[in-house]
């Protein structure tokens, strides 16, 4: 099968728009919006706090985007301009034509790009991507990879399909290393995590908390099936997983239940949890909260101090941060 992709950027208040109407192209395989560097946004300055909590992460700092569409059949130039063109129109912003050149950043946001993609193998090409990564004594690796010849480590094998979730990113690796310093001092009984995505955190908890019981939860069906994987991969049993829907919530949502609860998402999110995880938490016990852009968290230690938490510690990683607090009320 033949894989064309076309590309054109949009503004960030019509990407959702022109991400679902493309789905009407001839071949339509699926759709991705990238970061497009050339007309990103400049960064919020550290000393405007004003409104801060209304960004929800680095994927909103931008006034345009990339679209690139697949599709698996060589493009009819012509009705896809007309296509694209007839939205355009009805939006009101200005008309693209087809650039037959490659892409380039640097010319005019109005032009459609189009080429064929070299055929790949493409588990080989994403296994190549996850290469193995060492946080403090966490060894994660890809389940392509079959030795683990590393001594004292805690392994964690990641399905190697995913391309999210494997560890690489800073906010996964400031959470790792704030559970190893937890374990030096404390031993939690029961921990949530909360937005587990691969699973990859609620695993470490495992390894490092080996007597613990932990709750993973998602509001992705196909995060819970690919943690469930992931746990399997990592012969661990004893654990509990939940998708957030009405008819589950009651079963993690408990009153003081949980020692330790970890959620690595976005700002906004856990701005508005707060609440929720007063309410969890034993007093005295922790909270792991990352996602967040180091300027960002000044205004979430705000927050949770109204709800009775205080920070103990923070890790800084490429702009990004994760906390610890502590329940104390």
């Amino acid at each position: 099968m033949e894989l064309w992709t076309i590309s054109f950027t949009v503004q960030d208040k019509y990407k959702n728009i022109f991400s679902e109407y493309v789905e009407s192209i001839e071949g339509y395989v699926s759709s991705s919006l990238f970061v497009n560097e050339s007309l990103l946004t400049k960064s919020i300055s550290k000393k405007n706090t004003q409104n801060i909590y209304n960004y929800l992460g680095e994927f909103h700092h931008n006034d345009y985007w990339l679209l690139d569409v697949l599709v698996s059949v060589k493009p009819r130039f012509d009705i896809i301009q007309k296509k694209i063109n007839d939205l355009a129109k009805e939006l009101k912003i200005s008309p693209y034509t087809f650039q037959n050149s490659t892409y380039d950043e640097e010319k005019d946001k109005k032009y459609i790009y189009s080429k064929k993609i070299k055929k790949k193998d493409w588990l080989k090409e994403n296994r190549k991507s996850f290469p193995t990564i060492e946080v403090d004594n966490f060894y994660i690796f890809g389940s392509h990879i079959k030795k683990n010849n590393l001594n004292n480590t805690f392994p964690i094998k990641i399905n190697a399909s995913t391309a999210f979730g494997t560890g690489s990113h800073p906010t996964t690796q400031c959470c790792l290393k704030l559970i190893t310093y937890l374990s030096k001092s404390f031993r939690p009984n029961k921990i949530l995590d909360y937005g587990c995505g691969t699973g990859i955190l609620g695993i470490a908890s495992k390894k490092i908390f080996r007597k613990s019981k932990f709750t993973l939860v998602d509001i992705d069906r196909e995060a819970i099936k690919l943690s469930k994987e992931n746990i399997k991969l990592n012969n661990i049993l004893s654990y509990q997983l939940y998708i957030t829907n009405k008819y589950f919530f009651f079963k993690y949502i408990k009153k003081n239940n949980y020692e330790l609860v970890f959620a690595n998402i976005l700002f906004l999110p856990l701005y508005n949890l707060a609440p929720l995880f007063k309410s969890v938490i034993k007093t005295n016990c922790y909270l792991i909260l990352s996602g967040l852009l180091d300027y960002q968290i000044p205004r979430i230690i705000r927050r949770y101090n109204n709800f009775g938490f205080i920070k103990k510690k923070i890790i800084l990683s490429s702009g990004w941060g994760a906390i610890i607090m502590r329940r104390n009320s």
